[in-house]
């Protein structure tokens, strides 16, 4: 059970970003063969700067659980957040986790923007509010999740249900109430840690650029 771990497949921004670095290699080699090295170096340099980005922003990101933690790795961040402190998870155009009193995102899951409207425009199939309103339902404190058919329940749904079973099962386990000062408390030993292998190598590759730039001219 400790070894069990539940994987989200991510919906955004896989294709494009593998594209996106196929196309930063195919231009950095394209420089090398093509111009001379005073002029390619500073420009597969910057090639490379766009291929961390596009690493960071669209292959990162991701979501999977423990029995015991919902981890989210976003562009430039991984935060481990005890589960059974989760109080809160919606997918919009991405996916949102409220825990100890404050919000988490990832950008790995979301929805297109047509369903977001739709989510956004319809509260538990009778009533109707403005765009916007689903933060009133996160701060209110109550995950309103609505009840599909099984043929009608899309994958963030699917993600936001999913999530939701893990937390209450880690609270079961641990006999912790939901809404309650211990599910709280827990919420302030949620982890973050900083992507630094990525804010180091964009870091070094613009000024690099830059030097060679100078360097060039």
């Amino acid at each position: 059970m400790a070894d069990q771990v539940t994987r989200f497949r991510p919906t955004n921004g896989r294709v494009m970003g593998a594209l996106g670095l196929a196309l930063c290699v195919v231009v950095a080699v394209a420089l090398i063969v093509s111009e001379p090295p005073r002029v390619a170096v500073g420009w597969v340099l910057a090639c490379g700067f766009l291929a961390v980005l596009m690493w960071s922003a669209m292959l990162r990101p991701s979501v999977w659980a423990t029995p015991t933690e919902l981890h989210l790795r976003s562009v430039f961040a991984s935060v481990s957040i005890p589960l059974a402190s989760v109080e809160n998870v919606v997918v919009r155009r991405y996916l949102l986790v409220r825990s100890g009193g404050h919000k988490y995102i990832c950008p790995a899951i979301s929805r297109s923007l047509r369903r977001t409207v739709r989510s956004e425009m319809k509260w538990s199939g009778r009533q109707f509010m403005l765009p916007g309103a689903s933060e009133e339902r996160i701060a209110g404190g109550r995950l309103q999740t609505e009840v599909h058919d099984q043929h009608e329940l899309s994958y963030p749904d699917f993600v936001e249900q999913q999530i939701t079973q893990l937390a209450a099962n880690d609270r079961a386990r641990r006999g912790i109430e939901e809404r309650s000062e211990e599910e709280y408390e827990l919420g302030s030993r949620v982890v973050r840690r900083l992507a630094w292998p990525e804010i180091a190598g964009l870091a070094v590759l613009a000024v690099a650029f830059v030097v060679a730039l100078v360097i060039s001219g």
